[in-house]
C-alpha cells in the first residue's frame, strides 16, 4: 500500500523532470508513511526515501524502516533539515518538488541553503493521486461515516426544546469519540432557527425553540480519515415554505447522488442539483458547490461545481450536499459522502434523509 503510493509520487517526479521532492504537510506525510504526528519531513528521490522527525516521534518513526524509509533524527531544527537536504541534493541547478502549502517562514529558512535549485510545486499532483482511494482508505472512511451515523442517531433520541446549539455540538463530538473517532473531522456545525440560513453558521448558546429547523454538519476522523454528513430536521411542524424547501433539497440531493458515477464530470454532477433548485425559484439561495472530495482532509479533490472539469474515477470519494438558505427564514442542507463506482455510487452515510419532525 505505502509502496504503491510512493511509486505514484515517483512517477510524478519523472513526468516533471524532478530530482526529488520535499514533503512537509501533515496530510501528505500521513499519506506516504501512515505517520500521523506533527513536525516531520519526507524527502524522496528516484531510489531513496528519508523520514526526518524529532525526539518526540523517533520511536514511532523507527517502524517505518521496514517500509523502506531511512530514519533521520532532527536534533537542531531547521539546521538539521538543511544539512539533510544538502547531503541529498549535491549538484546545483536541480529541479526539486515542494508543496505550495509550505509556510513562507519554513521555505525562507531552507531556500538560502539550496540556492541555485529550481523549486516546482507538486501539491496539486499529490491531491490528484490521493483523489482515488485505496482499499485501506475506503475502509477507514466507511468506519468514520458509521461513527457519525451513530452520533446522529443518538442526537435524534436525546435532543429537546431548550437544549443549546453548543450542547448539541458537544454531544455529537462526545459520542463520536466514545465510538472510536480520534477527533471531529472539522468544527461541528449545529445551528437552529433562522441561523440555518448561514451555510457555515457557528453554534452558540442559542436554545432550541418549537418549530425550529436544526442543521447539523459534522464528521468523525478515524485513523486519519474524515467523514462528512449534514442533516436538517425540525423541532415541531415547520412553516409551509421551509417544508417545501426541504422537499426541494431532498429531491436535488437524491437525483444528484443517483447521477454520480465513474465518467461524469464534476460540472455535470453539480448541474443536476442546481437545475432542480433553480427551476423551483431558489437558485439565488444556493451559493456553494454541490460537493467536494473527502479523505485525509475534509476538502479535497474532486469537486462537484460549475467550474469543475474533473472526470470522476472509480473509488473517488465526494460529497453531495445541495442546500437552500433564505435569510430571515432559515435553510436546509442534506449531505452524504459517496464512493464513485462504475455504474453509480455507494453512500457511506446511512442516516435517514427523509423529512424528520420531532
Amino acid at each position: 500500500m505505502i509502496r504503491t503510493r510512493i511509486n505514484s509520487l515517483r512517477k510524478t517526479l519523472v513526468e516533471k523532470n524532478l530530482e526529488g521532492a520535499i514533503i512537509t504537510s501533515r496530510d501528505n506525510t500521513m499519506y506516504l508513511s501512515e505517520f500521523n504526528g506533527t513536525d516531520s519531513v519526507i524527502v524522496i528521490t528516484s531510489d531513496k526515501i528519508y523520514f526526518a522527525t524529532d525526539f518526540r516521534y523517533i520511536e514511532t518513526a523507527s517502524l517505518l524502516s521496514s517500509k523502506g524509509y531511512e530514519i533521520i533524527l532532527i536534533e537542531e531544527g531547521i539546521k538539521s533539515i538543511v544539512e539533510l537536504l544538502n547531503n541529498i541534493f549535491t549538484s546545483k541547478g536541480l529541479r526539486i518538488g515542494f508543496e505550495k502549502t509550505m509556510s513562507y517562514g519554513y521555505f525562507d529558512s531552507i531556500k538560502p541553503a539550496l540556492d541555485g535549485y529550481v523549486f516546482v510545486d507538486i501539491y496539486d499532483d499529490l491531491l490528484k493521486i490521493r483523489s482515488v482511494k485505496d482499499e485501506v482508505e475506503l475502509e477507514r472512511m466507511s468506519k468514520a461515516a458509521s461513527i457519525a451515523d451513530l452520533a446522529f442517531s443518538h442526537i435524534l433520541k436525546t435532543v429537546r426544546i431548550g437544549m443549546s446549539e453548543i450542547e448539541i455540538a458537544a454531544e455529537l463530538e462526545y459520542v463520536m469519540k466514545r465510538n472510536g473517532a480520534s477527533y471531529p473531522a472539522f468544527d461541528t456545525i449545529a445551528i437552529s432557527g433562522k441561523k440555518t440560513s448561514m451555510p457555515h453558521g457557528v453554534p452558540d448558546n442559542k436554545k432550541l425553540q418549537n418549530h425550529d429547523a436544526v442543521t447539523l454538519d459534522f464528521g468523525a476522523n478515524y485513523k486519519g480519515y474524515c467523514s462528512d454528513m449534514t442533516r436538517t430536521f425540525f423541532m415541531g411542524q415547520p412553516s409551509d415554505e421551509l417544508e417545501k424547501i426541504y422537499r426541494i433539497v431532498y429531491r436535488a440531493q437524491k437525483e444528484a447522488q443517483d447521477y454520480v458515477k465513474e465518467g461524469i464530470s464534476g460540472y455535470s454532477g453539480d448541474k443536476v442539483a442546481r437545475d432542480i433548485i433553480e427551476k423551483e425559484g431558489y437558485g439565488k439561495y444556493f451559493g456553494h458547490s454541490t460537493g467536494h472530495g473527502v479523505g485525509l482532509l475534509i476538502h479535497e479533490e474532486p469537486r462537484l461545481s460549475i467550474k469543475s472539469k474533473t472526470v470522476l474515477k472509480k473509488n473517488m470519494a465526494v460529497t453531495v450536499e445541495p442546500g437552500i438558505y433564505v435569510p430571515d427564514l432559515g435553510g436546509v442542507r442534506i449531505e452524504n459522502t459517496v464512493i464513485v463506482e462504475q455504474g453509480g455510487c455507494t453512500a457511506l452515510n446511512h442516516s435517514d434523509k427523509e423529512l424528520i419532525i420531532l
